[in-house]
């Protein structure tokens, strides 16, 4: 990647940005517990949220080619209920995995799935961090015991599977999230199933990002499903479609006793029309689908190269549309701070996952223009 960036850019005007505002104040406002938090730093800072080139949100930046066909059929759809049983986005769904639709729990978003099992879940949840804050807080709200295994960031984030082995009596089930989120990496975890099955507890595994992956095949449990009750699967079309606005997850399970129950406290229609009758489209769009995973494929690759020859930055290794760094002199919020002043670039502050400190970002992958962008910016901001 050539840096065609302008290593002396002028930065961006900040606009009724009071400079005497105290900078730990600053911090804990800018410091979002998700990314996508574009308002917010705009409003921070002075600048215009559209003008803010988002890292932070590890959204696939390509559109579904079928996007009118969505747009127009959601238009349609709008003034009628949605099937309250959702038969039709069920089968869709279930035919994209190659499963049965009676396996199938649609949410509004794979949010409200985490948040739905948790509140069927029974005894102590075990977590595998660093990961994605909702599965924690989805417990600590349903009244579960969590129990914590750290994957140490000095060891490349390995998953321990004889400490588990060993811990196997302080939890029930347990929850991983595969490619994991900060880090991207995937974990081969069929034997983390047969554990499972083995000592009589659920695996718990959050596939959202699958689809980034150049194995999904061999890596996914999806093909699992049919053979064990053990375990339960969490994707979501917000990552790899790139459409987060229409929320839409789902669960999968042949675990009926608990699928059953989870139907059970399901708040009706939480899933709107527009999202239901997009179910016709996205799952086909196979073409959309290879052109992603090979852009992916070799833009991760590029970007972690890059990133890695700058002085000051390490990058770790990903599967999926977004690259974990670790700033080896810097703050995270003093980096994230130029970055945004300076360059109008938001990424997104890591240390508040367990197991993370105040060194760690993550960066998604974007337009190939626009990763070009961040990589001469950061640059820029280390050479200082």
């Amino acid at each position: 990647m050539k840096d065609n960036f302008n290593k002396k850019f002028e930065p961006i005007k900040e606009k009724n940005l009071n400079k005497e505002k105290e900078l730990n104040d600053e911090k804990v406002h800018i410091s979002s517990v998700h990314g996508a938090d574009i308002n917010s730093a705009a409003e921070l800072y002075g600048l215009e949220a559209d003008k803010i080139i988002d890292f932070s949100s590890n959204i696939n930046p390509f559109i579904v080619n079928s996007m009118d066909k969505i747009v127009a059929a959601g238009v349609n759809s709008l003034q009628k209920y949605p099937d309250i049983k959702y038969r039709r986005l069920r089968k869709n769904i279930a035919d994209y995995l190659g499963v049965d639709d009676s396996q199938v729990i649609p949410g509004n978003g794979a949010t409200e799935i985490i948040y739905l099992l948790m509140r069927n879940l029974k005894g102590r949840l075990a977590i595998v961090n660093p990961t994605f804050s909702e599965y924690r807080k989805g417990a600590e709200i349903a009244g579960l015991s969590v129990v914590d295994f750290i994957m140490d960031w000095k060891k490349d984030f390995e998953l321990d599977l004889d400490e588990i082995y060993r811990r196997k009596d302080e939890f029930d089930s347990i929850f991983i999230c595969n490619p994991n989120n900060p880090d991207g990496s995937v974990r081969e975890i069929k034997k983390l199933l047969e554990f499972a099955e083995k000592e009589g507890k659920l695996l718990i595994v959050d596939e959202t990002f699958i689809e980034f992956v150049d194995s999904e095949k061999d890596i996914s449990l999806i093909n699992e499903v049919y053979k064990s009750k053990n375990l339960f699967i969490i994707r979501a079309v917000t990552k790899f479609f790139g459409i987060p606005g229409i929320r839409l997850g789902y669960g999968v399970t042949s675990n009926t006793e608990l699928l059953n129950k989870m139907y059970e406290e399901k708040e009706p229609w939480t899933i709107n029309s527009f999202a239901d009758s997009a179910s016709d489209f996205i799952f086909k769009e196979w073409d959309y689908i290879k052109k992603s995973k090979d852009y992916f494929s070799k833009e991760r690759i590029c970007m972690i190269n890059e990133i890695n020859k700058i002085d000051g930055i390490k990058a770790f290794n990903s599967d999926a549309n977004f690259i974990l760094v670790r700033f080896e002199n810097r703050n995270i919020l003093d980096v994230k701070e130029n970055l945004l002043k300076r360059a109008g670039l938001l990424i997104r502050d890591a240390s508040n996952f367990i197991g993370l400190d105040s060194s760690f970002a993550r960066v998604a992958i974007k337009s190939h223009e626009q990763n070009i962008i961040l990589l001469d910016a950061l640059r820029s901001v280390l050479g200082e």
